[in-house]
This record gives C-alpha cells, structure tokens and sequence, in this order.
C-alpha cells in the first residue's frame, strides 16, 4: 500500500499523532485536572450533559477513540514514507 503525502502534511501528521499521545497519557492520568480530575473533550466542546472536569481517572471510551486515532494516524505517516534509494539503480551498478 502506498500513500503520497507532501512532507509539510506528513510532519503535521507526526506531531498531531504526538500531541494526543501526550495528551492522552497526562490525560489518563489525571495531571490535566490538577491530578484528581479527568478532561473530556466532548463536554468541553457542550456537547455532552457532563461536566468537562470529572474525577475519573483511568481507562474510558474518550482514551479509547484517542488510541485508535494515534494508531491510525501513525500507520499513515508510517506508510506515507518516500524511499529514498532507487534500489533498481543500486542493482544495476552491481550487475556492471
């Protein structure tokens, strides 16, 4: 499989994927609340019927879907990457 990024994109990508792996880890637990509470998107947004802050520290729904997008998200960038080497050029030079 291959995906044609433009580098600009590609480095975007990375340090999206980054930002929500450290946010998710400080995130689960609990150092964004002041160490006891847990921040919840959907709530921050008005989304949802509770409150942004709750002390609920640990593994949710909200950690799951943010796990998933960093694995998606790196399996983008990772597959994204250009070869850098022509590796039919190499194989020729043996050959001569």
């Amino acid at each position: 499989m291959d995906i044609e990024l433009d580098a600009n994109i590609r480095m975007a990508l990375l340090i999206s994927t980054v930002v929500l792996v450290v946010f998710e880890l400080l995130n689960m637990t609990g150092m964004l609340g002041g160490g006891d509470d847990k921040l919840f998107l959907i709530d921050l947004l008005g989304i949802g019927s509770g409150e942004a802050f709750r002390p609920d520290t640990g593994f949710s729904t909200q950690d799951l879907i943010g796990f998933v997008l960093v694995g998606i998200m790196g399996a983008v960038w990772f597959l994204s990457a250009e070869d850098d080497l022509d590796w039919e050029a190499l194989l020729a030079d043996e050959e001569e």
